[in-house]
């Protein structure tokens, strides 16, 4: 037996702890270095556009850098102990969510992903951080005939019939699948996703890039979308915290807590839970790293003075 399996097997019985990972660095055209300046991050390779945080996905396995199971996948883990990890989420033949950090020192490409089916990508985008004039490009901004917007297809027209939305810290964005869309420069994102890694290309700026606009146009939304720029709603807000819902879908709920002082996590009943510590010291998630909970998991402590974090989960 390898070491790994002995270690999966040794813990089959065993309740699962907070899982922390080794992130899968992807260095494209449009890649920074902020990942690595602003959490001190050890990267070798630069620059770099996006670090896979928690991944099931075969394009970027997580490997787990904690505990008695380091070294072990998290597929691995998915697979031998899913309902210590996923509770009553245990039916799904798929791990459902990717995490992600995304630094765009360019634009990124126009594109679209499905919206249905196993590729199907709908995402968020929490603004950790952006430039003064960042913004991003999310939907078809006025009616147009089918035929009047493959038109423009895959040409620079395309970004006059978009919204052009500015990119604030600390703001979320919501681009369902089938939705035109683009990061903008400047943006540096904490992105929760469905487990998909399929995009469209569209427009790439003349940078000479493939475009799949067959593929695009059979999952494209052609009609007018709102604003992605969701209003935060307080859930509860007492002397030791305060949460905020930031998006509920069909495919994952984000909320923003910020922690005042030393308490127990509030956490969900069995089910994962997907964690990201935006800001602050504290004893339980470091600044900038990410976290996944398995439903079975004991309650942490978590020791701070002031801390943030976002937690995605399953609804």
């Amino acid at each position: 037996l390898s070491i790994n399996l002995y270690k999966v097997m040794n813990m089959k019985n065993d309740k699962l702890y907070p899982l922390f990972f080794v992130p899968v660095y992807k260095d494209y055209l449009w890649g920074g270095t902020r990942i690595k300046k602003e959490f001190n991050r050890s990267i070798s390779n630069s620059p770099v556009a996006e670090s896979w945080e928690i991944s099931c996905h075969e394009h970027g396995l997580s490997m787990i850098e904690n505990g008695p199971l380091k070294g072990v996948s998290l597929q691995s883990v998915f697979q031998s102990h899913k309902n210590q990890l996923m509770g009553r989420h245990s039916h799904l033949k798929r791990f459902p969510l990717l995490i992600k950090l995304i630094d765009a020192s360019e634009n990124l490409s126009i594109q679209v992903h499905p919206f249905s089916g196993a590729e199907s990508k709908t995402e968020c985008w929490y603004f950790l951080d952006s430039h003064q004039d960042s913004k991003i490009f999310a939907g078809l901004n006025q009616t147009l005939t089918k035929e009047k917007i493959d038109a423009k297809l895959p040409n620079k027209e395309i970004l006059d019939i978009m919204h052009h939305v500015p990119a604030c810290k600390d703001t979320l964005a919501f681009i369902p699948g089938g939705s035109l869309h683009a990061i903008g420069k400047g943006c540096f994102i904490l992105e929760i996703q469905q487990n998909s890694d399929t995009t469209y290309r569209v427009y790439d700026w003349g940078r000479g890039r493939e475009c799949h606009i067959d593929q695009a146009k059979s999952v494209l939304n052609y009609q007018v979308s709102n604003s992605p720029i969701q209003s935060p709603k307080v859930i509860k807000k007492c002397s030791d915290y305060t949460c905020e819902e930031l998006l509920k879908t069909p495919y994952f709920c984000v909320e923003r807590w910020s922690i005042y002082k030393k308490m127990r996590w509030d956490k969900l009943k069995n089910q994962c839970e997907f964690l990201f510590c935006i800001s602050g010291e504290n004893s339980f998630v470091p600044k900038g790293r990410s976290c996944l909970l398995p439903a079975d998991c004991p309650t942490p402590l978590v020791d701070t003075l002031n801390s943030t974090f976002i937690r995605a989960y399953l609804p």
